[in-house]
């Protein structure tokens, strides 16, 4: 299997999630069971054909590729995590994974974006071309996740790999840690546990004499 298939791979393997875990997510509406192989596998074939349909010429998956940019590793190792986990009762991310990996997201996407669109002086984008800080601090921080056991920091080895063997078209580390959609999901899903915290807060403070 050459470079060039592995990267089609890559890139559809983000669209192929999504459409399986809106199959799940209808299947649920319906009444339907989502759980164990059968509708997963019924589910990953759906995905599969409605992204091989030939639209002008091109099948879905293709135009997908042409109109828009890849999600990242990290993100599209969570949209599998998440249709697993669907799936099957057993969890494969514990609370604090998701804790971690929403906050990954969020955290890296307000430090890069920012800085990247002209805000201040440095440009760290530029980090993710050639050796930089930013290989040490993700190096680092992969290290401490697999020593703490945290399951996410496995993500983050499977996208320095994902790096070196070049699956995405981007040359650059950064688009193999993030991307937009997985920042604005991040935000919005630590936006949502904090506030959920300080409503479950409220009732213990009035409680207290």
């Amino acid at each position: 299997m050459n470079e060039q298939v592995l990267t089609q791979l890559t890139a559809a393997a983000w669209p192929w999630l999504v459409l399986v875990l809106c199959a799940q997510f209808v299947a649920g509406r319906l009444g339907l069971t989502t759980r164990g192989w059968q509708p997963l596998v019924v589910s990953g074939a759906i995905a599969a054909v409605l992204l091989l349909v030939p639209v002008s010429g091109l099948s879905v998956a293709r135009r997908i590729a042409g109109i828009s940019t890849n999600f990242s590793i990290t993100f599209t190792g969570i949209l599998a995590v998440m249709a697993w986990e669907r799936a099957f009762a057993r969890s494969v991310f514990t609370e604090r994974d998701w804790r971690t990996g929403w906050g990954f997201g969020a955290i890296g996407g307000l430090a890069l974006y920012p800085m990247a669109l002209g805000l201040g002086s440095v440009d760290p984008y530029e980090w993710g071309w050639q050796f930089s800080p930013l290989f040490v601090v993700v190096g680092v921080l992969t290290a401490w996740l697999l020593w703490k056991g945290y399951r996410f920091g496995l993500l983050l080895v499977i996208a320095a790999a994902a790096f070196h063997l070049r699956l995405l078209e981007s040359t650059n580390y950064w688009d193999y840690l993030l991307d937009p959609i997985y920042v604005v999901v991040s935000i919005i899903a630590m936006s949502r546990r904090l506030m959920s915290r300080a409503r479950d807060e409220i009732p213990l403070r009035r409680e207290v004499p």
